[in-house]
């Protein structure tokens, strides 16, 4: 896609401008590029010029209206209405500096929900979504257990894998509409493109409520981070490129380089012992103060290797043998240590040394 001039960006039609943008938003959703590579946040910048140079002239032109019905709508007009869409996942793939990225997210989630209110309007979200759209302004939210939110996720991928196989069907079926009379083609035409239209809308609702979702759990952790480096500055009067070094250092490297034990397996420096299905969880839901970790598998691999663990269970103590009745020495040497025994107890009794310091 290449780019064009000022002269030739101020005059081309809205029909150019959002076929361009439309174009390169497809580009990118397919693009193997990274999202922090030059080019990449080139080609952002540039679909991000087309639509929103589109939206505003949608705004002046009035193309939508009030009273309006999406069957009263010509389907060259009914695809406009994904400029929002396409604005905000566009502005969620924009890199910028740490603290504005919050900016980014809420702008982000301004387009998405005036794209998802207009098609409301115009009667295009379904029941389903709807749930969705209260679980997102937190209506309902509380009532809404982990194990339905898994449902409603899965219906949703189903749901939008049968919609993208009827975008594929309606491509192929333009293709072969040219092949017709001239009548037949300007209706079987009109007919297909708005249900094109329609199809293109009903997948980026769905794309726009995960997007949603996404944008609010990303909130929550950018106002974390915020509020952390608000605080080490004000503790440490530094400046928030420090903060972030220091937050990722600690993070990562703290302890990393120190032996945890000592040969005789007293520990070194605090650490915690972790599960592996615990060391999966904090790898995602992790803390910036994690103290070093060690797998149960890698403790008692090292108090194997010290010879602190008798592999196999051991050997079963011998049972003693029976003393014969003719060895009176062995008998004598019996008695006599049972004597001793039982006159410790009778001067030892059970509790005596258990006073509770109390002398």
């Amino acid at each position: 896609m290449t780019s064009v001039n000022k002269q030739e960006f101020n005059n081309l039609s809205l029909g150019q401008l959002f076929n361009l943008g439309q174009s390169i938003a497809s580009e990118i959703e397919n693009s193997t590029l990274s999202s922090t590579d030059p080019e990449y946040q080139q080609k952002v910048t540039q679909g991000l010029s087309y639509l929103q140079r589109a939206d505003d002239l949608i705004s002046k032109l009035h193309i939508f209206s009030d009273n309006e019905l999406i069957d009263e709508m010509s389907p060259s007009e009914i695809k406009f209405m994904l400029v929002p869409a396409y604005l905000g996942d566009l502005t969620l793939k924009k890199t910028t500096d740490p603290s504005k990225r919050a900016a980014v997210l809420m702008e982000a989630k301004e387009y998405i929900q005036r794209f998802i209110n207009q098609c409301q309007d115009y009667q295009l979200v379904s029941k389903q979504d709807l749930i969705v759209k209260d679980q997102l302004t937190n209506t309902v939210k509380s009532s809404i257990s982990a194990s339905q939110q898994r449902e409603q996720k899965i219906a949703r991928y189903k749901r939008e894998k049968a919609v993208k196989e009827n975008i594929k069907e309606l491509k192929e079926k333009l293709n072969y509409i040219g092949a017709k009379s001239e009548e037949e083609k300007d209706r079987d035409m009109e007919d297909t493109e708005r249900e094109l239209a329609e199809a293109l809308i009903d997948l980026e609702i769905l794309k726009a409520f995960e997007s949603w979702h996404s944008i609010e759990q990303e909130l929550v952790m950018v106002k974390e981070m915020e509020e952390m480096r608000e605080m080490m500055e004000r503790k440490g009067h530094i400046s928030g490129d420090t903060v972030e070094r220091v937050q990722a250092n600690s993070r990562q490297n703290w302890g990393r380089n120190k032996p945890l034990l000592n040969k005789q397996g007293r520990p070194l420096q605090p650490f915690v012992i972790l599960s592996k299905r615990e060391q999966l969880k904090n790898q995602v839901f992790g803390y910036s103060h994690n103290l070093p970790t060690m797998t149960i598998d890698d403790y008692l691999e090292q108090e194997r290797e010290r010879g602190n663990i008798i592999e196999g269970g051991g050997k079963e103590p011998e049972e003693k043998p029976p003393i014969d009745d003719n060895d009176y020495d062995a008998q004598d040497a019996e008695t006599m240590k049972q004597r001793e025994w039982d006159e410790f107890v009778e001067a030892n009794p059970r509790g005596a040394g258990n006073r509770m310091n109390k002398g």
